[in-house]
């Protein structure tokens, strides 16, 4: 099992990720159809219908992640999802996963700062196991004190590989810690590794023991099956799981940041240096809300592609620079960040870089945006939807995201008319608000022998 170590942003190429060459018709075929049921015990049902292939997505979705973390604890949330895979009451450790693969299925999870998921791509007469397994571990976990040895052996080995052995991950992690000083955003997803080596089995059994509850869980189910039909087998296999009292979400909300934050990071295995620049901002769920679809088109606009602006005037005309990437997710409960990625063209100083954008963002709030870079963004952005929200598990995940961020589910059902209904005033409005100094971190990645 390979945790997936990533904010809500995963699910973003499904709604509108890189731009492609396809143009977009809205029809009324295009338009998905989401079912809704609530349990007793007030678990949330969402239903997809996919009728295309006899097989479905199951993902069972937390409303905890790795920003509930306890104090001192970082990493908890992620090391439990990994204890989910381990001994339950009906298991032994490992017969979960053996046993998916086994009836031909694929399962996962990933955790993220707002929420934790699990998810089965399976054949569709497969299904009542798969929901059987998942009851099983919801109220069932039975992990040994040998797994709970191993796995933190295994998270911490994880990060060794994906973060501290990874320089541009190692910059990731310290721009998020210098852009959060008290919300908890702040610590890393899998944790500083001198808490996560004290994180003890108790430890994930008093989180699952709080949190795992039917009560504080969203079932997605996205494929060949209805509400109509799956509405028996939840009653079944999940409704008479007793729902418990959920703490209250307590978050740390971040303070005025009073003046921007610089980081430079040298690191033996960097070959090319990189220039960032992070904004904490508006989100869907967090500040002003209205700012954040129009910051999501704006993304598109200066970055989405080599018909960007910022791709055009640094990498075209300029030739300083070889990828230019802009990176915004509107999903989140807290503040989000809206980044840039500038990779320099040969031995082009960083500080042109940072001149070059500095620049092209003055002149977007000062002229704002043409008709014609909101029409080619808007058509981009439609034209991934439609072709890449097929997926199922895709699917599920970006309801997923559009649930746990408290949003209506029209954000996933009309996505395309509301990314149709953003002008460029209320992107201008919303720049003007993102793109604040004071509320920024600059950084330089950077070889160990410019140090």
């Amino acid at each position: 099992m390979t945790a997936c170590l990533a904010r809500a942003f995963l699910w973003l190429g499904l709604l509108g990720g890189a731009a492609t060459g396809f143009s977009f018709t809205a029809s009324a075929q295009s338009v998905p159809v989401v079912e809704h049921f609530t349990l007793r015990n007030q678990l949330e049902v969402y239903v997809i219908p996919n009728h295309r292939i006899p097989a479905i997505s199951h993902m069972m979705w937390y409303r905890i992640g790795a920003a509930d973390d306890p104090q001192g604890k970082s990493g908890l949330a992620h090391y439990h999802e990994h204890m989910m895979f381990k001994a339950t009451k009906k298991l032994k450790t490992g017969e979960y996963s053996d046993i998916i693969a086994r009836h031909g299925g694929q399962q996962n999870a990933f955790t993220g700062y707002d929420a934790t998921s699990y998810y089965v791509d399976i054949a569709k007469e497969k299904l009542p196991l798969v929901m059987d397994l998942e009851a099983d571990r919801m109220r069932g976990l039975r992990p040994s004190d040998e797994d709970a040895s191993k796995e933190k052996d295994v998270i911490i080995e994880e990060r060794r590989m994906r973060t501290d052995n990874n320089p541009a991950a190692l910059l990731s992690e310290q721009v998020n810690a210098a852009l959060y000083r008290h919300h908890p955003y702040h610590l890393p997803v899998i944790g500083w590794r001198h808490e996560m080596e004290t994180l003890t089995k108790n430890d994930a059994l008093d989180f699952h023991e709080k949190y795992y509850h039917p009560n504080n869980a969203i079932l997605i189910v996205s494929g060949d099956i209805t509400a109509a039909e799956l509405k028996p087998l939840a009653e079944k296999y999940y409704g008479n799981l007793k729902p418990a009292k959920i703490p209250t979400r307590r978050w740390n909300q971040e303070p005025p940041q009073l003046g921007a934050r610089r980081i430079t990071l040298h690191h033996e295995n960097v070959k090319q240096p990189i220039f960032a620049r992070s904004y904490a901002t508006d989100s869907m769920g967090y500040g002003k809300k209205e700012n954040a679809l129009p910051l999501f088109v704006l993304s598109q606009v200066l970055a989405g592609g080599r018909s960007s602006r910022l791709y055009q005037s640094l990498a075209v005309e300029q030739k300083i620079a070889t990828a230019v990437d802009a990176n915004y997710n509107p999903f989140a409960m807290g503040p989000a960040e809206f980044s840039f990625d500038l990779t320099p063209e040969g031995n082009t100083p960083l500080e042109k870089l940072e001149t070059a954008l500095d620049e092209q963002i003055a002149k977007l709030l000062k002229d704002g945006i043409s008709d014609a870079e909101l029409t080619r963004a808007k058509t981009q952005l439609k034209a991934s939807s439609l072709f890449e929200r097929d997926g199922l598990s895709e699917t599920a995940r970006a309801v997923g995201w559009v649930v746990i961020t408290g949003q209506d589910i029209s954000y996933f059902t009309h996505w395309s008319e509301k990314i149709d209904a953003i002008t460029s005033a209320q992107m201008l409005a919303a720049a003007h608000d993102a793109f604040n100094m004071n509320a920024s971190v600059t950084a330089l990645l950077l070889p160990e022998e410019n140090k």
